[in-house]
């Protein structure tokens, strides 16, 4: 009668996978330094990380899914905002971060996603979801919760109000039509949120 005590362990230990995993990241990071999202392929990022291809498939199902994920790993924390600021606060804290972000290793990293979406619509589909909607719903939020602490217009539609304001930032980034800056970050949020500080919130 076998022993039943002792179950027998399937897969790799946790620290095994740990360190598997953190591997995968560093060496999709370090390719994307030197290639576009389109030449990354999931050979090499096995090859570098010294795992095989079927652990990638295993934990990422496609090539954007294993990009997404280490976005979301190395450049998300770099976003994370105090929870207490104003919304106007909130909007300049958020674009400064993100700006600074895509003027490093990120900028080109995200623009490369965005491109392959353009042929591959599943992809632009999972950036949007996985990247841009949760921290779109989240300074939303922070602009509604200023809304109603009458800091902004009654009037003011924050889903306007926050495509404005990153719609131009993506805009520069992809097209180049002029620096992004951290001094573009502030007049941009100056010049639109002017138009829908509440009475109460001017300055």
């Amino acid at each position: 009668m076998k022993n039943s005590s002792h179950p027998v362990r399937k897969g790799r230990p946790p620290s095994e996978a740990a360190a598997s995993h953190h591997a995968i990241m560093d060496a999709v990071y370090s390719l994307l330094q030197k290639k576009s999202v389109r030449d990354l392929t999931m050979e090499e990022v096995a090859k570098r990380a010294k795992v095989g291809k079927p652990t990638l498939y295993k934990w990422w199902p496609t090539k954007a899914a294993l990009v997404l994920a280490m976005l979301c790993e190395r450049m998300a924390p770099n976003l994370e905002k105090p929870t207490v600021l104003t919304a106007e606060e909130s909007l300049h804290f958020r674009v400064r971060r993100l700006i600074d972000a895509f003027n490093g290793p990120f900028g080109k990293i995200v623009a490369g996603l965005i491109a392959e979406g353009q042929s591959e619509p599943a992809v632009l589909q999972e950036f949007f979801d996985r990247w841009v909607s949760p921290r779109r719903n989240a300074t939303i939020a922070d602009l509604k919760r200023g809304k109603n602490a009458n800091e902004l217009r009654s009037e003011t539609e924050p889903e306007l109000l926050n495509d404005a304001i990153f719609g131009a930032i993506y805009y520069r980034l992809l097209l180049r039509s002029g620096p992004l800056t951290r001094r573009f970050g502030e007049e941009l949020v100056e010049q639109i949120i002017r138009g829908h500080r509440s009475e109460n919130g001017k300055s």
